[in-house]
């Protein structure tokens, strides 16, 4: 969805991308449902399960642009749009702490995503989904990702984001949620559109029209 994602609320992963449940199962990101605990980090960069809250997009049926990510040890391949953030290190000896949010467009061979990166592809696939879990993580296809996207800001991104954790954890878990953008998400990107320096976007987020 890099048409919406790109203009509206940034990065998402293929729906055939796999995310782990509490209990091991590994399913579907399309598969998702509210309430249910995935494998995420922590802010002090330890494996914890966190509770998927909603997508912030939904594309099940749009044709998207995905960057791939490869690594050796273990071998990994990890599909997301090029304005998501990954947690990137130039060495591997750094704490999980230090590596830093960085879009997937500008992942290099040599760098690290808790792995070291081997190559970087590019496909496009059918689907595109965007999922929200409580501590703004996710452990996607392996590896390690932000929730988050088109801003280089993790700790800002996940403050945006706590009225609707908080909303969450006050009236529950909404039903089937449709497709698109949420509005939560279009609202945040027009409000840091007004309030954000261009250049604290991905170019890929910043309408074309503007000059």
């Amino acid at each position: 969805a890099e048409h919406s994602a790109a203009a509206k609320t940034g990065g998402c992963f293929p729906g055939r991308a796999l995310a782990t449940l509490e209990n091991g199962a590994r399913t579907p990101l399309w598969a998702l449902r509210p309430g249910q605990r995935v494998l995420a980090m922590d802010g002090a960069g330890r494996p914890t399960y966190s509770d998927f809250l909603v997508f912030l997009d939904k594309e099940p049926r749009v044709l998207t642009s995905f960057h791939i990510i490869e690594t050796r040890e273990p071998p990994r391949r990890l599909a997301l749009t090029p304005t998501h953030l990954l947690f990137v290190a130039e060495n591997a000896s750094a704490p999980a702490t230090h590596f830093r949010p960085t879009f997937a467009s500008h992942v290099r061979p040599g760098h690290f995503v808790l792995v070291a990166v081997l190559g970087l592809q590019d496909k496009r696939d059918v689907g595109a989904y965007a999922p929200l879990t409580r501590h703004g993580t996710l452990v996607v296809d392996g590896v390690v990702a932000s929730c988050f996207a088109l801003v280089q800001e993790q700790h800002l991104a996940q403050l945006a984001f706590w009225p609707l954790r908080l909303y969450h954890s006050l009236v529950g878990w909404p039903g089937v949620q449709g497709d698109g953008v949420h509005w939560y998400s279009g609202m945040l990107y027009r409000l840091g559109r007004l309030l954000l320096p261009p250049d604290s976007f991905h170019p890929l987020g910043v309408p074309q029209a503007e000059s």
